[in-house]
């Protein structure tokens, strides 16, 4: 009987060390390099960041979304992200710093990305004057703190929300967003 409990508490450490790995990973994935950023720009650097943890962009000049990291622009060239899908990615908050300075996107979705909490939803002030388009869906870490947030947002046209299993008062936050978002047209589906 201690046997199988030794085993257990050996698979929950080792799930516990594998859970700190991963999330120490993905934490460097989304930091700001700072230097790179003075020498590339900021949405060179974004759009690195974006695909690095498995999102998509689009260029200003583009039809279609770069996912492959490899097939980014030569560094030399200039480019300006118009989109970014987030669907499914590993960004955290702690990225959001990237969007500093990228002043033609005009649309993100975040869609089921697990590592997104409201401090990411705050840092979107960076996009405040160019951002018309947004989703956050399926992002379970996600309170009406992070919602409220989005209030900044006043060019903002589109606000598309559903799934979100903290939310715990729909009615309200969508009231409120609605009475601080007049210029925005907030659809809230479950």
């Amino acid at each position: 009987m201690s046997c199988i409990i030794l085993r257990t508490c050996k698979n929950i450490t080792f799930n516990v060390h594998k859970r700190f790995l991963f999330h120490w990973v993905n934490k460097q994935f989304n930091v700001v390099d700072e230097d790179r950023r003075k020498l590339l720009g900021p949405d060179r650097t974004c759009a690195e960041w974006i695909l690095r943890n498995g999102g998509k962009v689009k260029w200003t000049n583009s039809h279609e979304y770069e996912e492959d990291y490899n097939k980014l622009p030569k560094e030399e060239v200039q480019v300006k992200i118009q989109e970014i899908d987030a669907s499914n990615s590993s960004i955290m908050a702690i990225g959001f710093e990237h969007l500093k300075g990228c002043n033609s996107i005009s649309k993100i979705v975040l869609h089921q990305c697990s590592h997104l909490e409201n401090e990411a939803l705050k840092e979107l002030h960076h996009v405040k004057d160019s951002l018309l388009f947004l989703q956050v869906s399926q992002c379970g870490n996600i309170t009406e703190t992070g919602l409220l947030h989005l209030i900044v947002l006043q060019k903002l046209r589109t606000l598309i929300i559903y799934s979100l299993p903290y939310i715990k008062d729909r009615v309200k936050i969508l009231d409120t967003l609605k009475n601080d978002m007049k210029q925005c047209k907030i659809t809230y589906d479950e």
